[in-house]
């Protein structure tokens, strides 16, 4: 059974990110931040995104603006 470090315990790192999208669960959690894509279609409420694969994601998953965030890796 594996167990899984507290929020405060996990090891971050600081980037500069322009742009980044984070998806969230329907908790609000988030479950996924993605800082280096390419647009490739934008339609009424979703985008188009290239970053490893192709990912649809709404607009409101979508900030701007340049920002030091940090990062939280998980080893599940």
């Amino acid at each position: 059974m594996k167990h899984l470090k507290t929020y405060e315990q996990k090891k971050g790192k600081f980037i500069n990110v322009d742009y980044k999208i984070i998806v969230k669960d329907l908790k609000d959690n988030p479950n996924l931040i993605i800082t280096d894509f390419k647009i490739i279609k934008h339609e009424d409420k979703k985008l188009e995104i290239k970053d490893d694969n192709t990912r649809r994601v709404y607009n409101k998953h979508f900030e701007n603006g340049n920002k030091r965030i940090k990062i939280y890796l998980w080893n599940i």
